[in-house]
């Protein structure tokens, strides 16, 4: 695994420019002109980074098949100011995460969890929770565990994160911790969870979830990043949660995750599979 605790350093001036060097995440690529690229990082350090990488597409030393979409660098850039891009030096490859552009199901899930970091920070924003959160989820799919299975444990971690996380230990209404003998329900609007008894009163309707989902989302919760890997939900649970991760995203966002519709769709062709 990459060392998540690899901090950006100052390195030199370009300039009255303070160059660093971060390491970072590419979240977004696109062509600027006829040989630039802009190019949107996630960075350790800052978050959320968009930068200009002057010559890019004609590069044979700085940037030859590294700024792909997922890859892992090491970048030298200045800070933006004044509401302009950053400027991208150079970037050092890391891990390319290559299974990540590959495989239908990875690319799929590493899409969603693009967008979500992408809705849920805006430039030189982020949290230092985010990025070893990234760094997990990007190199356990690259590794071959299970996408779906991936993608609720970042999720649930993600909600956290960002200050919202997912109320799932007891009753909003009555209070009462989760126990066996009780069906629960979650609804987005409050981001919590209801007993069978208090839903019966609420007009709304909610995501049914079961007491063995809820068992291994709150457990995710609780557990190092080192571990999250080591739990394990059933087919149903798995089910369950994308259900209501996906409808609580929604409603935090206040919009659709555009890339959800074609992780449905794959997920319908049974190309979304544990590999």
């Amino acid at each position: 695994m990459l060392d998540i605790h690899q901090t950006s350093t100052a390195v030199s001036d370009r300039g009255s420019k303070q160059q660093l060097e971060s390491a970072a995440i590419i979240l977004d690529c696109r062509e600027h002109g006829e040989s630039d690229l802009i190019v949107t990082f996630f960075c350790r350090d800052h978050g959320r980074l968009t930068g200009i990488a002057k010559g890019a597409k004609r590069s044979k030393k700085r940037f030859v098949n590294k700024l792909e979409i997922f890859t892992s660098l090491l970048i030298r850039h200045t800070m933006p100011e004044n509401r302009r891009l950053a400027f991208i030096a150079e970037a050092e490859l890391l891990k390319s995460f290559l299974t990540l552009r590959q495989d239908i199901s990875c690319y799929t899930t590493a899409n969603v969890i693009r967008e979500c970091i992408l809705l849920a920070t805006q430039e030189m924003e982020g949290d230092e929770q985010l990025y070893p959160l990234l760094i997990w989820a990007f190199t356990s799919l690259d590794s071959g565990r299970p996408p779906q299975a991936i993608l609720i444990l970042f999720l649930i971690r993600f909600f956290t994160a960002i200050g919202y996380s997912p109320q799932l230990r007891r009753c909003l209404n009555c209070s009462q911790e989760v126990h066996e003998r009780e069906t629960y329900t979650f609804y987005t609007t409050v981001g919590t969870i209801r007993c069978s008894n208090c839903s019966k009163r609420e007009e709304s309707s909610g995501t049914p979830l079961s007491l063995g989902t809820i068992k291994s989302l709150t457990a995710a919760q609780d557990q190092p990043l080192d571990r999250l890997q080591r739990l394990q939900l059933s087919p149903h649970s798995q089910k369950e949660a994308l259900s209501f991760l996906h409808h609580y995203g929604r409603q935090l966002f206040q919009r659709e995750i555009i890339s959800w519709s074609f992780l449905d769709t794959i997920s319908s062709k049974n190309v979304y599979r544990s590999r």
